[in-house]
């Protein structure tokens, strides 16, 4: 059987989807070669793809986390119907149009797919992939594999829900022309008229609810040689209370400490508490602030365990003066 395929050049269509999903215009005149005689052309068919798309598993995620969403496409693309366009004349045009019929059903399967993802400019998440092809997908079924995007939340990004914006092109099959078609060899020709169609869903993220910590102050200082109580001022800057607190300090040389861990209260969101944590400083230290690394260990409302970020206590050592020297205040 012999077929020729004749790629008609494409018009982009404009796809608007309000939320999830949504409605869209295919525009009555496309641009077509003069291979495509629409005097030979028996039925109109009425329909197209319609690419849904849907996160896999959780769309939660914490502040700071790298993740890979993976996301299922499914065609929803419905034919909704044909027009006789031309009553065929003789047995070789029954044949030509019940072959066309045959072939328009497939104005609803979605070819050369391309994806991207785009967020809002100023929306804390950042898209670490580029576009991709995902194939063809025939109507009622799903793409082979997820289209897969690496994603990054920032770190200070503020607990809600953020758009994704998944930008879809894809080409399919407007209309087919059957033409020399002869009943007795069972033979005909076909011209394929290909149309573009675009598409853009929003997809929601969320950020989820944590608390998160900074150290807002510092207080004590030391001498070379000596040790001293260091208060060290926690607030809790996220958006859950933080159950069974307890800072941990790991000094490096040259100061050190044999109590490493204060616990703490509750501390509700917006909250301040003070750890004190016994720090001594080696006898050769010089005089200059430490960054001493801190870490919070909590439970959250469910009971499970977190830690917080590495932190920065900063701790002073000081000169050693004429009368510490002289009555051996160290």
């Amino acid at each position: 059987m012999k077929i020729k395929n004749v790629i008609i050049s494409s018009i982009l269509l404009s796809l608007m989807v309000s939320g999830i999903a949504g409605a869209y215009d295919t525009p009555d005149n496309y641009n077509f070669s003069q291979s495509f005689d629409l005097g030979m052309n028996f039925y109109n068919v009425y329909g197209s793809p319609y690419i849904s798309a849907a996160i896999v598993g959780s769309n939660e995620f914490d502040r700071g986390q790298m993740a890979t969403l993976n996301i299922d496409l499914v065609n929803k693309g419905k034919l909704l119907g044909f027009k006789n366009d031309r009553t065929p004349k003789d047995r070789d045009e029954i044949f030509a149009a019940q072959t066309e019929m045959k072939l328009e059903s497939s104005v609803v399967d979605a070819t050369g797919i391309m994806a991207s993802l785009s967020i809002d400019p100023d929306s804390p998440i950042e898209v670490k992939s580029v576009s991709q092809q995902i194939g063809s997908i025939k109507s009622g079924q799903n793409s082979l594999t997820p289209a897969k995007f690496d994603i990054k939340i920032d770190k200070n990004a503020k607990a809600g829900e953020y758009n994704l914006y998944l930008d879809l092109s894809y080409d399919y099959q407007k209309n087919v022309q059957v033409e020399d078609a002869n009943v007795t060899d069972q033979t005909f020709d076909v011209n394929h008229w290909y149309g573009t169609m675009v598409q853009n869903q929003t997809l929601k993220v969320i950020v989820k609810e944590q608390a998160d910590f900074e150290i807002v102050n510092t207080t004590g200082s030391l001498y070379p040689g000596g040790e001293a109580i260091i208060e060290i001022a926690v607030r809790n800057t996220g958006e859950e209370e933080a159950r069974n607190v307890k800072l941990i300090v790991n000094p490096s040389d040259p100061l050190s400490t044999t109590d490493d861990k204060a616990f703490l209260p509750v501390m509700e969101p917006g909250s301040t508490a003070i750890a004190k944590i016994k720090i001594k400083a080696d006898s050769e230290a010089v005089a200059k602030d430490y960054g001493i690394d801190t870490v919070l260990r909590y439970e959250n409302p469910e009971g499970d365990a977190e830690y917080s970020d590495i932190l920065q206590a900063t701790v002073e050592v000081k000169d050693i003066g004429f009368f510490q020297r002289l009555f051996g205040w160290l």
